[in-house]
């Protein structure tokens, strides 16, 4: 059970901890990559250390799994939430790398709206994290930090429909749509991994509540 998640294998949570904060770092990176928008090959190569440092942490979390014959709640859940945040680090990485491979040298808007609501949603998920791992049950501050990570993703709705409707209303290069398109897809896609995120973890708090 999930409230015995300390005291059976205080492991899994050092390395939820480095995961999320694996997080936390792609997060920054991309908010300072936004900020800056050049030198795109150097960020790209950090935003991959990153994400491999990502990988060897959600390998490590797997690889206790499978050695761990009693865990501190469902296995499947376990396997989820690690695999849903490695996934999150993945599609971080994966927008500079598709801006530094498209070659975009100047920003449209909406592109650091969504960093923005990326920065905050990052935020409710290391508290939620923090909160859910030491109190080990579900608290006020747990469904608020959730509540806030789905409102943060209606509002990553709302920004993707206004930026490509103007997209397609204003860029007159259709090479250009396209490259914005994947760009804007994946923004979304982002906010969207954030709620799950927060929604696998609210799962297990009610599974062992």
């Amino acid at each position: 059970m999930f409230r015995y998640f300390l005291p059976k294998e205080p492991a899994f949570f050092e390395q939820f901890k480095q995961l999320n904060a694996c997080i936390k770092e792609i997060t920054d990176l991309s908010y300072e990559f936004v900020g800056c928008f050049k030198d795109f090959k150097t960020f790209f190569i950090r935003a991959k250390d990153i994400e491999h440092k990502a990988d060897s942490i959600t390998h490590e979390i797997i690889n206790n799994l499978n050695k761990t014959f009693i865990t501190p709640f469902d296995r499947e859940d376990i396997y989820a939430l690690a695999q849903e945040m490695d996934d999150l680090v993945d599609l971080f990485e994966e927008i500079i790398q598709t801006i530094y491979i498209y070659q975009i040298n100047e920003k449209k808007i909406g592109l650091e709206g969504f960093v923005d609501l990326m920065v905050k949603a990052s935020i409710e998920l290391d508290k939620l994290i923090i909160e859910c791992f030491e109190k080990q049950k579900c608290t006020p501050c747990t469904k608020s930090h959730i509540v806030k990570i789905h409102e943060l993703e209606d509002e990553g709705d709302l920004l993707y429909q206004k930026v490509i409707g103007q997209l397609f209303a204003e860029e007159k290069d259709p090479i250009m749509v396209v490259k914005w398109k994947d760009v804007y897809d994946d923004l979304e896609e982002i906010m969207d991994k954030f709620q799950k995120v927060s929604d696998t973890i609210e799962s297990v708090i009610v599974k062992s509540s």
